[in-house]
């Protein structure tokens, strides 16, 4: 049987499954399957489209925008994933939750665009603070819609179909 990341992405990610996976299993079966299957294994994800336009809009990428338009870099992840090695930003982001088998390993995901509310539950369960403070903040004029014509935002769509069907993304929210 193939696994999830051979299935979900063909031969660049035979590549990757090692990186991914077989190290995590490793050090899974390092400290033993029971003591892994007891923690509260957690992550968040992100709205596709908005973090698309947060990828261009960091503060990292100021040369990168100065030289490649939002369309060109829509049509640049497209292009990318499809070619490149080491493309993680442009990797669905339930890979980073899913096993060989693609069986869910997180035993909760939140949602970026809920984060005090869903950091609330994971502080709950862990015994931690509640106050979650909101480091590297960039604040945007425009909403992320705004930055999308029909066409960049159906290429978001297809090439994030997974994690938009996965996790009940619409554009717009």
């Amino acid at each position: 049987m193939e696994s999830y990341w051979v299935v979900r992405g063909g031969r660049k990610n035979r590549i990757l499954e090692w990186v991914y996976l077989t190290l995590p299993a490793e050090r899974r079966k390092e400290r033993g399957r029971r003591q892994f299957e007891s923690y509260f294994k957690f992550g968040f994800v992100r709205n596709p489209w908005g973090r698309v336009v947060s990828l261009y809009e960091r503060n990292e990428a100021v040369q990168m925008r100065q030289e490649m338009t939002f369309e060109e870099f829509v049509r640049w992840i497209e292009y990318s994933s499809a070619t490149c090695i080491h493309s993680s930003p442009h990797r669905y982001q339930l890979d980073w939750f899913v096993d060989a088998n693609g069986k869910m390993l997180a035993d909760f995901i939140g949602r970026f665009e809920r984060l005090q509310e869903d950091w609330a539950v994971i502080a709950k369960k862990l015994g931690v603070s509640e106050v979650l403070p909101h480091a590297r903040a960039n604040p945007r004029a425009r909403h992320y819609t705004e930055y999308y014509t029909p066409e960049t935002q159906s290429i978001i769509e297809e090439k994030f179909k997974v994690d938009i069907e996965t996790f009940n993304y619409r554009f717009g929210e």
